[in-house]
């Protein structure tokens, strides 16, 4: 391992280790690159736990979170650095299947963030060790948690099991494709990867399939990415069930906090060492909820020292989901209403969006290094990144939404029988236009199965409902007709569901039957618009705007004599997504049609890399109102949204 190589002696006086003395550090072993064996064994002092071992000295895995694919890529160098100064050893990631699988097939490793190799030899370049977590599974709060939603095509699909002939091939394309990038940085090799976690919390998934890990652990051990490890929940309801007990998997849990964790895991995996693999300081936030709200973990944090235990925050920066990344939750304490996650990935983390530190961070910080007892400096803070503000700028209408759709190769010229969800088209989320007709009579109403996830329907051009999914179903009042009137929804599918057993099921667009008196409707035509940031750079000016839909794409620019980080201000805009010079930076929901408050998050970020010297160009794909309204660049993001006291749940749904 490049730089410094930690070699840690636990700490003094944990009650279950049998090691005294403070903590010792190895001389850096040769600035090159040495395979290291890193390993489990028996604590002597309690035959049912273990330790972690590394170069046969006991070793204390000091983690934090980071995801490369949410940062963008000339910043990782910069968040890496600021895990090591808070006195963390080692970089825990996911990688998220769905963004490296292209159209046709091929695995993109290079562009952009999602070049793993370069960010694992940042890691090794930093001294941090490595905890891989490749999936294919990963959950976190990310679309349809880093699966690639074309494994929704077929009504009958299976996820995560070795049942399932598609999903199995597909994922094993990945697994050998991301396995092929990160082999030259196993440990074993010189590199940082200390463990590999297989799959993500699948002892939460309602249908378990120990076959289907077991399979996975073959996977990766063939190819020497070991030891393994696994993580949920610190209970038996997450734990039984699984493969343990297994002297080769070690037990991650989401979280342990206490003895009473370890006790459960213990039982399970005797002999087998324990860590806390995702330690929270905070929460996920959805839309329409209360503001980030960090949790601080400065008593976990000392235990863990006091103890040596081993730990990881999770996540330690968040980041932010660009594009249609963010992911949606089925909420089990509403009733199963769907909801879907923020732009925004701040998390409450002591590393904020923007990559600076929090008071928490400085915390945390004094605690490790006290406990470290000047065994370890911990390098100084990197200086925060530059941010600047943006005067306001009022886009102005550049097309319609009905304009600039994109024609798919249908082989019935995107005409069905029944209305298909958007999967079975090869469509992921953005926009896609529904339309039939109906016939002339009375006013009546309109219901149907699903409409995933947000949608204005229109009987003639005349907007008549908004549909969100967020809410429960009601059926929309139909006005009387006297004749045959064309029937358009426009749906917004937003974010896949990354946890728990209504995975399967989340398809977006139409799903299932609409209908009309209880009747039916039939004969459908499918208009896509994915909204990728392309089609939207590449869009075609229109020549007038029709004011009597809401919604449409605005375009605007702005001047910049240096650029620097900055949050764009959309709080007087309704919903949609934003783009800064082809670059996607998600979405926003102030407020719904009639100006009722969403938020909490105001302002999306905006980092200086998307931005450049002289002329920006802005574009607002506005799905609310019809006429633009100012945006401004702030150097930080709005905390004044909502008063809404939203609980950190700390996995405990």
């Amino acid at each position: 391992m490049k730089n410094t190589k930690f070699v840690a002696i636990l700490l003094a006086g944990a009650s279950l280790l049998p090691f005294s003395g403070v903590p010792a550090f190895a001389a850096p072993k040769n600035a090159g690159t040495q395979p290291v064996k890193f390993e489990f064994a028996k604590n002597p002092q309690n035959p049912n736990d273990g330790i972690f071992v590394l170069d046969g000295k006991p070793f204390q895995i000091r983690g934090g979170e980071i995801h490369p694919q949410r940062i963008p890529r000339e910043y990782w160098d910069h968040r890496i650095k600021m895990c090591k100064a808070m006195g963390l050893n080692t970089i825990a990631f996911y990688t998220m299947w769905n963004d490296f699988e292209q159209a046709d097939g091929s695995f993109d490793f290079k562009t952009g963030n999602r070049d793993i190799a370069a960010f694992l030899q940042l890691c090794q370049d930093n001294g941090m060790w490595v905890l891989f977590r490749p999936g294919p599974y990963v959950c976190g709060e990310w679309d349809f948690g880093g699966l690639p939603a074309y494994l929704l095509k077929e009504k009958d699909a299976k996820i995560r099991t070795i049942k399932d002939k598609n999903f199995m091939e597909a994922q094993t394309r990945y697994l050998k494709a991301i396995a092929k990038v990160a082999e030259p940085f196993r440990a074993q090799n010189g590199g940082p990867i200390l463990m590999t976690q297989i799959e993500n919390e699948h002892g939460s998934w309602p249908r378990k399939d120990p076959e289907y890990l077991r399979w996975l652990k073959d996977f990766w051990t063939k190819r020497g990415f070991t030891p393994i490890y696994m993580s949920d929940g610190a209970g038996d309801h997450f734990l039984r069930g699984m493969i343990y007990p297994d002297k080769d998997v070690c037990i991650g849990l989401d979280p342990g906090q206490n003895d009473g964790a370890w006790r459960v895991a213990n039982k399970y995996n005797p002999g087998v060492p324990v860590f806390s693999s995702e330690t929270y300081p905070g929460w996920l936030r959805r839309w329409g909820e209360g503001n980030w709200t960090p949790t601080n973990l400065s008593g976990s944090i000392k235990w863990y020292m006091e103890t040596g235990r081993s730990f990881s925050v999770f996540p330690v920066h968040g980041g932010t989901n660009f594009g249609f990344t963010a992911g949606a939750n089925n909420d089990p304490r509403t009733g199963g209403d769907y909801h879907t996650d923020l732009t925004s990935y701040d998390y409450g983390s002591p590393i904020n969006e923007q990559g600076n530190p929090t008071k928490e961070y400085h915390q945390y910080r004094e605690i490790i290094g006290n406990a470290l007892k000047g065994k370890e400096k911990l390098p100084p803070i990197p200086k925060p990144i530059p941010s600047i503000e943006i005067k306001d700028f009022t886009p102005r209408f550049f097309a319609n939404l009905r304009d600039n759709t994109e024609t798919f190769p249908f082989r019935n010229g995107g005409k069905f029988k029944d209305a298909p969800y958007f999967e079975a088209f090869g469509q992921n989320q953005g926009l896609a236009f529904y339309r039939t007709r109906v016939p002339a009579g009375a006013a009546g109403t309109l219901d149907f199965d699903g409409i995933h996830d947000y949608a204005h329907i229109y009987l003639d051009g005349k907007l008549i409902a908004t549909v969100d999914r967020r809410m429960k179903k009601q059926p929309v009042a139909v006005p009387a007709r006297e004749k045959a009137a064309e029937l358009e929804i426009m749906v917004e599918g937003m974010g896949h569901i990354n946890y728990g057993g209504k995975m399967e099921s989340d398809r977006k667009g139409i799903v299932g039957e609409v209908r009309l008196d209880g009747k039916a409707l039939k004969n459908w035509t499918v208009v896509p618009k994915t909204l990728s940031a392309d089609s939207v750079a590449d869009a075609k000016k229109a020549e007038s705007q029709d004011k009597s839909v809401p919604g449409g794409h605005f375009r605007g620019t702005f001047n910049l004599s240096k650029v620097g980080d900055t949050f764009l201000d959309m709080s007087k805009w309704g919903k949609g997504v934003l783009y800064v010079n082809g670059h996607n930076l998600g979405r926003y929901w102030s407020q719904t049609m009639d100006g009722k408050p969403v938020g909490p998050q105001l302002r999306l970020y905006c980092p200086a890399p998307f931005l450049k010297r002289g002329k920006n160009v802005v574009d607002v794909v506005e799905f609310e109102l019809s006429e633009p309204r100012p945006i401004r660049g702030c150097k930080e993001r709005n905390y004044d949204m909502n008063d809404i006291k939203t609980q950190n749940m700390n996995n405990q749904w």
